[in-house]
């Protein structure tokens, strides 16, 4: 079977600005937070429950293009993973702090 890594984008090329703005979006965020969660790479149709599959895509896309998360292909599935290496050297403690709120903010119920 045909394994394909997409490029990653390079994080110094991005600003805080974008990466802020792709996870403003409650979808963008859930995927992060359960990446961020599980801390390994998780298989595209984990996030089935998120939306339809043509709008998850963009939204992977907008992960992917704002430096979030690398995309590993085999064969017909993708699988994502959090590039967290590389956001603590760019931007130190960014998505540990920001899951960190989210998960204590759906812990209460927000």
């Amino acid at each position: 079977m045909a394994e394909s890594q997409l490029p990653d984008i390079d994080l110094k090329n991005i600003p805080i600005t974008k990466i802020l703005k792709s996870l403003s979006d409650p979808t963008r965020l859930a995927i992060i937070t359960e990446l961020e969660n599980n801390g390994t790479e998780i298989s595209c149709a984990e996030f089935e429950h998120l939306g339809k599959k043509s709008n998850l895509s963009q939204h992977y896309r907008n992960l992917r293009l704002s430096g979030l998360i690398s995309i590993r292909r085999e064969g017909r599935h993708s699988y994502l993973s959090l590039r967290k290496d590389d956001l603590d050297k760019e931007f130190p403690g960014l998505i540990e702090s920001i899951v960190k709120s989210t998960n204590r903010h759906n812990s209460i119920g927000f």
